[in-house]
């Protein structure tokens, strides 16, 4: 009777349980080799007894991993797993004594980079980064817009973030400019920090129209318009704004007409010296942007961009050539300007400005006077209330000028669907949804 060797029988049961081990994952790893790149990758291969302990033969550029079985006596008595080599050759190919059995799991002959972790969360893809609009400025040499043909050189040598005719000097004074706060704008401008400034209480270098007119720049910038064929013509024309911010603009109108769009303009105007004007609630005594000038106003004149919006209800007809573009707001935006669209209440989509958007940003009750029952109001405050009220369907009459029952729990009702406690008094905080639901407001700014 043939006695077996303690040392065959470890190896048989070492055998079976890894038989098992193989069994249950149910393949082996394959790996090829990328020729091009020398990345691994694994194929599965079914486990069967014909090739369990032997060298599996190569398939051109695809190899499984070989698990060889040695019987030799003295041996460590473990399957070794070659990690120096998995090209299908044996040890004594790669360099390995036949009779050195070493314990090595499959992670560690694998690779720890090979491995796919199951308890690890799922890798994170990087999307592909959509590059949105760049102002000139963040441009390289190489990547900076050619003028487009056609273009005339009166206008050509206005672009001077162009390729052909960057000013390195008006680039860099547009981006000196102060952005780091709005007090800082104000005391770029006025010596002063920011203040909502009136009519009866002005900065002194900007008390009178002559005095702010002496702080002006005038020159002409490029822009395009559209002829009566509809088709785009170069021009330029004459642009007076504050002489802080002179290269700011020339820059700006200069992205503008390189956008690929030849956005049009019909109508532009900058410094002009006057108050908040225009038919609203009550009548105003802030002094404009423009009279610092410090504000920009363009296609005036159009629905989509005299038409006055609150905060978030963007009625804009972008179909409409003439409308202010997405693009046209990003290029003021890359030189720290506001767009008039974003006042909280009475927004202003034609309008751009230096300063802050505070100065329109009521926190008080000016200038939309409180309203409650028992207390005098004016009639056309009251009226401007009811129209927006039926326009909104609280109301089925607009008319009356004083403030009511009626007209009391109709307020009642929209403060209610909106949110707001349903007291029946009109304070700051109502009507500003009030006004940004009826999505007008004759205000000028």
């Amino acid at each position: 009777m043939n006695r077996v060797k303690p040392q065959q029988k470890a190896l048989v049961s070492l055998t079976s349980i890894l038989m098992v081990l193989i069994i249950a994952c149910g393949t082996i790893g394959t790996r090829a080799e990328d020729k091009k790149t020398d990345a691994a990758t694994y194929e599965d291969v079914p486990i069967s007894e014909e090739n369990m302990g032997s060298e599996v033969q190569n398939d051109d550029d695809v190899t499984t991993v070989t698990i060889p079985i040695n019987e030799e006596e003295g041996s460590n008595n473990e399957p070794e797993i070659d990690d120096g080599d998995i090209s299908g050759g044996n040890a004594e190919e790669t360099g390995e004594p036949e009779n050195e059995i070493e314990t090595q799991s499959i992670e560690e002959k694998m690779g720890e980079e090979n491995v796919v972790d199951l308890t690890a969360d799922e890798p994170v893809i990087e999307e592909e980064t959509v590059q949105g609009f760049r102002p000139v400025f963040e441009l390289s040499e190489e990547e900076r817009p050619d003028i487009p043909a056609n273009v005339p050189e009166k206008v050509a040598t206005l672009l001077v973030t162009s390729k052909q005719y960057y000013d390195e000097d008006v680039v860099k004074g547009a981006r000196s400019i102060p952005l780091e706060s709005n007090d800082a704008r104000y005391e770029y401008i006025t010596g002063k920090p920011y203040k909502a400034y009136t009519m009866s209480d002005k900065p002194e270098k900007y008390s009178s129209e002559g005095k702010a007119y002496n702080r002006m720049s005038t020159f002409q910038v490029p822009y395009w318009v559209i002829d009566k064929n509809g088709d785009r013509k170069a021009v330029s024309g004459t642009m007076t704004i504050n002489e802080s911010l002179a290269d700011s603009v020339k820059c700006i109108f200069s992205d503008i007409f390189m956008l690929e769009e030849q956005f049009p303009i019909k109508y532009l105007v900058g410094f002009m010296y006057r108050k908040v004007g225009g038919s609203g609630l009550v009548d105003l005594n802030i002094l404009s942007a423009h009279s610092f000038g410090v504000a920009i106003d363009i296609n005036n004149g159009d629905y989509d961009n005299d038409l006055y919006l609150g905060k978030g209800n963007d009625l804009r007809d972008k179909s409409n050539p003439f409308c202010i573009s997405d693009n046209v707001i990003d290029v003021f935006k890359a030189y720290g300007w506001n767009w008039g669209g974003e006042f909280d209440i009475c927004s202003d989509t034609m309008h751009f400005q230096y300063f802050g958007l505070e100065f329109l940003q009521y926190d008080s009750d000016e200038p939309f006077p409180i309203l409650k029952a028992g207390k005098k109001a004016t009639a056309k405050v009251v009226l401007n209330l009811r129209q927006r009220l039926k326009k909104l369907g609280y109301l089925k009459n607009e008319s009356g000028k004083k403030y009511d029952d009626e007209l009391v729990e109709a307020v009642k009702s929209f403060q209610s669907d909106n949110g707001l406690e349903p007291d029946g008094i009109v304070d700051y905080e109502t009507w500003v949804p009030i006004i940004n639901k009826t999505h007008d407001m004759s205000y000028v700014f």
